[in-house]
């Protein structure tokens, strides 16, 4: 009898499968939705955590641009009318500090796409929301490969896109 072979190797040097560190790799990706209707944010927040995101919310203007300092975002949800710093101040805060960081403005102030494409904001959606092309939208920016979204923003020729809103009298 050998005993070498019988005997149980220690546990540290059996053999264990390991799975491939790619397969264990969850990128998850973080929204700040900035609005100050609390109704909204929750609304937003279940929708886009039952999506798999990462979700965290401001109240006004203020509090977005300090949330966008101290975390890493993927992607901001910025309403106009807010508190504090409006949505078009704190866009131009957030710019000037993280500028490829991708803004989808939703408003519910009437003719404001123009000002979106001047000062640069990636998709524009007027509410109430389609939240269908919203979630669109929202995954080719977080999905967007770095180069792209570098090469898209310093276009002089980019124009933000502005998401229209499907009704019953124009369905996309």
């Amino acid at each position: 009898m050998n005993l070498l072979l019988e005997a149980p190797l220690p546990v540290s040097r059996r053999y264990q499968p390991q799975p491939s560190p790619l397969s264990q790799v969850v990128v998850t990706k973080r929204i700040l939705i900035a609005d100050d209707d609390a109704a909204v944010r929750a609304s937003l927040a279940a929708v886009l955590e039952l999506e798999g995101f990462v979700v965290d919310e401001a109240v006004d203007g203020i509090a977005a641009v300090k949330r966008v300092v101290e975390h890493k975002y993927d992607l901001v949800l910025l309403d106009l009318n807010m508190s504090r710093w409006d949505g078009w101040t704190a866009f131009i805060q957030m710019d000037w500090v993280l500028p490829l960081l991708p803004v989808i403005v939703i408003t519910a102030r009437p003719d404001q796409y123009g000002h979106a494409v001047r000062l640069g904001v990636d998709a524009f959606m007027e509410k109430p929301l389609d939240i269908s092309m919203l979630l669109e939208a929202i995954a080719t920016l977080v999905n967007e490969a770095s180069a792209r979204h570098i090469s898209r923003v310093t276009d002089r020729k980019f124009i933000t896109r502005c998401l229209p809103m499907r009704t019953k009298e124009f369905p996309q």
